[in-house]
Parts: structure tokens; C-alpha cells; sequence
């Protein structure tokens, strides 16, 4: 099997930037997810000096987002679970920001009467899923791929698809 250097581990999402089918391993997650930390901390140390919402760090976020959603879905695909598995975790952002922005208008109307106890229980509701599919979305990050052929496609550490793997 051939053996890939941490930077090749890091770069292969880039170059499947919108492959949203397939498999991918362990180290391509995780060397891809380090990767994209250790250019973030500068870039946002630089930021703190060019303006105040951070346009570098910005930009590189908006950059990696199609190849990060790319290789999450992958690799959930890898343990043989659907990539809608992210989706349910970002519906539930979604949840709660339309909580808190609902929270907002009715405090900016009356200003005398707190938020309805329905919309803190919404938005505590949503926190919670979203804490929980967090969570889970980590253990799946961290389980280790099926072995051999699963519904997604051929293992990437299978003796038949290296070529594929480390095009």
C-alpha cells in the first residue's frame, strides 16, 4: 500500500473538492481538518491587525467549505452512515438561530416583557440537539471504516482501489 505524507493526506480533500461520493479514511479527515487549523490561527492572528471582521480568515473559511462538507460526507460514508447525518446537525443551527432571532424581535417590541417561555425552551431544546449531534458526528469522525465493500463504495484501503485513493 502506498504510504501518503501528511501534506498529501491534508491536500487530497482539495483536489475532491466537490466529490461528495466515495469514501474517505481516517487520515484524509483528519490530516485535512489539522491542516485547515494550523492555516486558520495565523490567518486570524493577521486579521486581528487588518480589520475588525476578518476578512483573511474569512475568505479561507468560505474557501474550505465546499472541500470540508466534501470529505465529512465521506467519511461518514466510510462507517456506512449518510451524509444527511450533517444535515440534520445544520438544520438544527438553523433551529436555533431562527429561535434567538425570533427572541430578538419579540424583546425589541416590548422591551418591559421578557422572551416567551416557549422560545426558551425552543432554543434550549435546540442546544441540546445540537450538542448531542455534535457529539455524535465526532464518534462517527473517529470510528474507524468499514472493511471491505459497503454501500458507499469500495474500502480505500482495499487492495483494488489504491489508484483511485492516491490519484
Amino acid at each position: 500500500m502506498k504510504e501518503l505524507s501528511p501534506i498529501e493526506w491534508a491536500v487530497l480533500p482539495l483536489k475532491k473538492y466537490a466529490t461528495f461520493s466515495g469514501r474517505a479514511p481516517r487520515a484524509e479527515y483528519w490530516w485535512f481538518y489539522l491542516a485547515t487549523v494550523v492555516v486558520q490561527i495565523p490567518l486570524s492572528i493577521l486579521d486581528k491587525g487588518l480589520a475588525d471582521w476578518g476578512p483573511l480568515s474569512t475568505l479561507f473559511s468560505l474557501v474550505v467549505l465546499l472541500p470540508w462538507l466534501a470529505v465529512s460526507v465521506r467519511r461518514l460514508h466510510d462507517i456506512n452512515r449518510s451524509g444527511w447525518w450533517l444535515g440534520g446537525f445544520f438544520l438544527v443551527i438553523m433551529a436555533i438561530v431562527v429561535a434567538v432571532v425570533a427572541m430578538m424581535g419579540i424583546t425589541l417590541q416590548s422591551m418591559d416583557s421578557p422572551p416567551t417561555g416557549s422560545l426558551l425552551v425552543i432554543l434550549l431544546v435546540g442546544m441540546l440537539a445540537m450538542f448531542a449531534l455534535g457529539i455524535t458526528i465526532f464518534v462517527f469522525s473517529v470510528t474507524p471504516g468499514a472493511r471491505g465493500t459497503n454501500d458507499y463504495g469500495p474500502d480505500p484501503y482495499g487492495p483494488g482501489n489504491l489508484e483511485q485513493v492516491f490519484a
